[in-house]
């Protein structure tokens, strides 16, 4: 999916949202964490094995809690 980094007017930050469906990742961030989220987002829908280990690790990180 086409996720677009944009900055956000009269303010000092960017959001990251998805072009075709418009749903927002990230409001009011910074242009580093942007194209990190951006990367994470690209990793997460093109590489299954890192996804699978994105879930496992949210998994794991809940029971601790």
């Amino acid at each position: 999916m086409p996720y677009v980094i944009r900055k956000v007017r009269n303010q000092p930050c960017y959001k990251v949202y998805n072009k075709t469906t418009k749903k927002i990742y990230a409001k009011c961030t910074t242009r580093e964490r942007a194209e990190g989220q951006v990367r994470l987002l690209r990793g997460i829908e093109n590489n299954r094995k890192f996804a699978k280990q994105v879930r496992e690790r949210r998994l794991t990180m809940k029971a601790r809690k």
